[in-house]
């Protein structure tokens, strides 16, 4: 698939900004002692994350001005789903901010958003998954591993920031999500390298028992919208040097160097938001479509 930049900052800053709110949220649960300060910049900083990422999903549309129309097809589309969730979340964000930004007096109702606060980030995330993980013409995508790490990369992401926010009380938790998550995206990539090439041209034309099959001349003299969008050709070299990227910036160097104390936190940030784009960049390039079989590729 065409790794466009768009999609990249979509699931990569919304998935930091919803693990980030689910670590505000816990704590408050946890009745960690937040200063003002800390829940206004966690939940300030979560609300720009998601929105940053939001806002880039819809430059990837076609019709950007008709993204409203996608929040009515909510009982088939995984797309709506996660739009309607993401705009429900916003509800508590705002609360919770909102409440100790203008002293508004609602502690008694912030542990209730809290608690929305944290299933709605979750259930978003899922859903955000789901977005991908439903298309079954996209076998890199279509399996667990999709799931889980969405899930787990938002913790971990998140985690990272929410230490830049409210100090390093939890920094070996996050250490330990940031192995996890590493774990998880190396049996993910396994997953994808002893999957890959399953898919036969022979069996999409239903010929399998009839030799090899190959086309006589190209479909189009030039490129058409499924070879642009869902052709991407990713050389050994460049997979190899964007995973070693992804698996350094985005879990490795994080949990080495939240576990010496590094003080720059912003900096520990910056980098694993750097090491989960390399990782998003890779999660669409290395996507195969099986459309791809009627036009330039043998095996998917």
């Amino acid at each position: 698939m065409h790794p466009a930049l768009s999609v990249i900052i979509f699931t990569t800053f919304s998935g930091m900004g919803y693990g980030l709110f689910i670590w505000l949220c816990a704590n408050i649960l946890m009745g960690e002692r937040l200063t003002q300060d800390q829940i206004i910049y966690g939940t300030g900083f979560s609300f720009v994350l998601v929105t940053i990422g939001l806002l880039s999903s819809t430059i990837h549309l076609g019709h950007p001005e008709r993204a409203w129309r996608a929040f009515s097809q909510w009982r088939t589309s995984w797309l709506s789903r996660e739009g309607i969730m993401a705009i429900l979340t916003y509800g508590p964000m705002v609360i919770i901010g909102g409440n100790q930004f203008l002293n508004l007096g609602l502690n008694a109702l912030i542990p209730i958003m809290a608690v929305l606060g944290i299933l709605g980030s979750i259930v978003t995330v899922f859903t955000t998954s789901m977005i991908y993980a439903s298309l079954k013409a996209i076998p890199a995508w279509h399996n667990n591993w999709v799931k889980i790490g969405y899930q787990i990369f938002a913790l971990s992401s998140g985690g990272v920031a929410y230490i830049m926010i409210a100090g390093w009380q939890h920094y070996m938790v996050v250490v330990t999500l940031l192995i996890l998550a590493l774990a998880v995206k190396i049996m993910t990539w396994a997953h994808i390298d002893k999957h890959r090439g399953q898919y036969k041209r022979e069996d999409a034309l239903g010929l399998p028992d009839f030799g090899k099959a190959r086309p006589f001349e190209p479909a189009h003299q030039g490129q058409n919208y499924l070879q642009r969008e869902m052709g991407y050709e990713l050389c050994p070299k460049r997979r190899a040097m964007m995973r070693w990227l992804a698996l350094g910036c985005g879990f490795i160097l994080p949990a080495v160097l939240l576990y010496i104390g590094l003080p720059v936190a912003i900096l520990i940030t910056l980098i694993c938001l750097g090491g989960m784009m390399a990782e998003r960049w890779l999660f669409f390039a290395e996507a195969e479509h099986v459309v791809r079989l009627y036009y330039d590729k043998d095996t998917v």
